[in-house]
């Protein structure tokens, strides 16, 4: 149970950080803010998998991550980026 309420929490950092830079990296410029202002970084249990997440909440949110060859991309560079340093960390915490 100590693993689990560990994970959680290393899981939720992991989460929140991919969003801070989600949202300091976002290329495109800022019309609403809304685009920026809602990406939301966590963890989520599916059983006993955790999954850590970075999304955009908005409508045109898929269409900034997919569209115009990618150039306003910023939630899978953002995983890109930091995903090895977060399975590192998670690495370190289970021991392995």
């Amino acid at each position: 149970m100590k693993s689990k309420a560990a994970i959680g929490v290393y899981a939720d950092t992991a989460g929140k950080k991919l969003e801070a830079y989600a949202k300091n990296s976002a290329p495109w410029t800022d019309r609403t803010g809304l685009g920026r202002k809602t990406i939301e970084g966590g963890n989520q249990w599916e059983g006993d998998k955790c999954h850590v997440y970075v999304a955009g909440n908005m409508d045109y949110s898929p269409y900034l991550e997919l569209c115009n060859d990618k150039k306003h991309a910023t939630l899978k560079p953002s995983v890109d980026k930091l995903s090895p340093e977060i399975l590192k960390g998670m690495g370190n915490l289970l021991g392995k």
